[in-house]
């Protein structure tokens, strides 16, 4: 029996009915098997239900009364469906293709024909369009994130319904909250960037929440084009990069730094990486989005020009030491990409500094290897030890050289280390 039944059935053995809904039937639809299950069943207590699941059931807050659990190794959230009905929950959703549920005979509730959309893979609105983004603008954007992330086509009455929806009231969506905008802007940047943004602009949304990258159509460059066309094509090549490797965590910050690297530029002026990422900043935090992906965009705002000159691996070493080994990469990625944007201006030294500081990487990670985890080869204490020293600046700073000579080549094993330690303490002594 199939994963997602046997939980159903788990529910159902409790004595209320339960449907498989949302996300998790729609990819099952496509024929992808989904990680979590989310699950409606008929109005009931769900502390009572929570109960009969056992221990490892828990149940939310009364503001957000949904139950966790995990059924046969599967995560599953479990919710109270809106309505007296299986079909009056389903017709509370947003679009054809989640408003689909799956019984516990594996049979389907489909009554907007959402497999019939996604075979053919159009995103339609259930009900009436101007009605639904009435009550929730927010519709709008999620839609295109949709259609971008899933590569399906907008019905075409939806389509038209909600250009207009646009053009006629523009304050009501620019009233929406925030935050809500931009966590569909943050979902919409995770995956197919470049996509989303594309269909923002054609369907005129950029004015409404994120005028800055508009005012960029106003600026020609050379070679034909604006600034906001070089962005968007800086988009469309990170899509491709991020898409032709396995994920990160610091995806989306690299995909919103694209967005945002020209933000705040002016004509006939030179670019002001500082102002892009105080603007990046701004925008960020009225979206909440949390303050270690804000920092990391405003750093390679701020940081992916310096790469443009040839450096040296001993330069190199000392940013990454600095910075992090993944925050360089990300730079030394960033630029790249935008250069190839440029007509693969400055490409020659990008990648000519790529290479150093894999050469880097490449020593450091072999420190690892041998040492067991550890970055260096010697500690503190060793140090000490070796030249017969209390603890000081002094100690720090010794610390600090090895781990260049490491990252540069210098120091290959820790019997070399040992030997450059105490060289390094002979040419203090003689100094002094």
């Amino acid at each position: 029996m199939k994963t997602y039944l046997r939980a159903l059935e788990a529910i159902e053995s409790s004595g209320v009915r339960a449907w498989l809904v949302g996300d998790p039937v729609r990819k099952i639809a496509m024929g992808i098997y989904p990680s979590s299950l989310s699950v409606v069943v008929e109005p009931c207590d769900l502390e009572t239900l929570r109960t009969s699941l056992g221990e490892g059931a828990v149940l939310g807050s009364e503001a957000f009364p949904v139950l966790h659990t995990s059924i046969r190794g599967s995560k599953v959230e479990i919710a109270c469906m809106k309505g007296q009905s299986i079909e009056e929950d389903l017709a509370k959703r947003d679009f054809s293709m989640n408003a689909i549920a799956i019984r516990s005979d594996d049979g389907f509730v489909d009554p907007f024909n959402g497999r019939h959309d996604i075979r053919n893979r159009l995103i339609r609105l259930t009900g009436d369009d101007i009605d639904l983004v009435t009550s929730d603008p927010i519709r709008i954007v999620r839609m295109l994130r949709f259609a971008a992330e899933l590569d399906m086509d907008i019905f075409w009455k939806s389509a038209t319904d909600v250009r207009a929806f646009i053009a006629q009231r523009p304050d009501q969506i620019r009233n929406a909250p925030t935050e809500r905008w931009g966590r569909e802007i943050l979902n919409g940047m995770r995956r197919r960037p470049y996509d989303f943004i594309y269909l923002c602009d054609r369907y005129n949304l950029l004015p409404l929440f994120l005028n800055d990258l508009e005012q960029l159509k106003e600026i020609s460059i050379e070679g034909g084009g604006t600034l906001f066309d070089h962005t968007l094509n800086t988009l469309r090549i990170a899509q491709d990069f991020l898409g032709g490797r396995k994920r990160r965590d610091n995806d989306m910050a690299f995909s919103l730094s694209m967005l945002f690297h020209h933000a705040g530029a002016m004509s006939n002026q030179p670019a002001d990486a500082a102002k892009a990422a105080k603007i990046a900043t701004r925008h960020l935090k009225s979206w909440n989005v949390n303050s270690e992906t804000i920092e990391t965009v405003a750093f390679l705002v701020e940081k992916y020009q310096m790469l443009y000159e040839a450096k040296t691996e001993e330069a190199l070493c000392a940013a990454a030491l600095q910075y992090g080994f993944a925050a360089v990469e990300m730079i030394i990625d960033f630029a790249i990409c935008n250069s190839q944007a440029d007509g693969m201006k400055n490409m020659e030294v990008l990648a000519a500094n790529k290479w150093k500081l894999g050469e880097v990487i490449r020593r450091f990670d072999e420190t690892q290897r041998r040492m067991e985890g550890n970055l260096r080869y010697l500690t503190g204490d060793e140090v000490m030890e070796v030249l017969d020293v209390k603890p000081g600046r002094v100690v720090g700073e010794i610390l600090n050289e090895l781990d260049m000579a490491v990252g540069t080549g210098i120091v290959a094993s820790k019997k070399e280390a040992t030997e450059w330690v105490l060289k390094r303490g002979a040419d203090a002594g003689d100094r002094g």
